[in-house]
């Protein structure tokens, strides 16, 4: 099994006990420690969301949702199973919570501005993954999902990357993005690459803890996200400079 297969089935599912995915990581010391963390997260998620209720309806709602609608463009493979599914009762509670997010957020001017503080809220448990991720998986990533790609230039070779996946920014309207979490001099920097309608200028973002910048490019928006004394702008400005539409 390839590194990037390992990847996508080990943040599918991070239980997974089929014979060959619990092969796989057995023959790699940072796959066993990807499991490690990811194991991890999904119990501070399921802790975290013990407390939440939730009525019968919305559980039994998300149980309908099949793995092919979050994820049609990845094949199902056995034992794997999405978070909805393994933890119904605790994922019916982040709806409602991320919903009660939404609300507590300060209007947005722009509604893209709105859709991605949701998105960064609804996913900020990525924050605390600090797996290395290579520049390469990423590339394979944004191309299979977007089409596009980084270059590989020397201001790319600096970047540290923790987590990147492909996922629905915003399901509702089908907006489809990928979604990067990686080391700045002041803590985690949030990355989304989303294809969709490029906004007609750069817009800066913010709210109690974070800001950010939305920067149209040819082929859609890159999002850069992080805390207050971080340098956005710096990032923001190397990173469109380098997506490869």
């Amino acid at each position: 099994m390839d590194d990037q297969l390992f990847l996508e089935r080990a943040h599918a599912n991070p239980h997974d006990d089929s014979a060959e995915f619990i092969l796989a990581a057995s023959e790699n010391p940072a796959r066993q420690k990807l499991l490690e963390n990811l194991k991890t997260l999904d119990k501070r998620l399921e802790s975290g969301l013990r407390s939440v209720s939730a009525p019968d309806h919305l559980k039994q709602a998300l149980l309908d949702i099949s793995e092919g609608s979050l994820h049609p463009d990845t094949q199902a493979v056995s034992a794997n199973d999405s978070f909805w599914r393994r933890n119904f009762q605790y994922a019916a509670g982040l709806v409602i919570a991320v919903g009660v997010i939404a609300l507590m957020l300060p209007g947005k001017d722009n509604p893209l501005e709105e859709v991605v503080m949701r998105h960064l809220y609804s996913e900020i448990v990525f924050l605390e993954d600090d797996t290395p991720v290579s520049m390469s998986f990423v590339n394979n990533l944004m191309t299979n999902s977007l089409g596009t790609g980084f270059l590989q230039s020397p201001a790319m070779e600096n970047i540290e990357i923790d987590v990147s996946q492909d996922c629905w920014v915003d399901f509702q309207n089908g907006v489809k993005g990928v979604h990067m979490v990686m080391k700045g001099n002041v803590g985690q920097i949030t990355v989304m690459v989303i294809k969709n309608e490029p906004l007609a200028r750069e817009i800066a973002i913010s709210d109690g803890r974070f800001e950010g910048i939305i920067t149209p490019t040819p082929g859609g928006n890159l999002v850069v996200i992080g805390e207050k004394d971080e340098s956005i702008q710096q990032y923001s400005s190397m990173l469109a400079a380098n997506i490869n539409w």
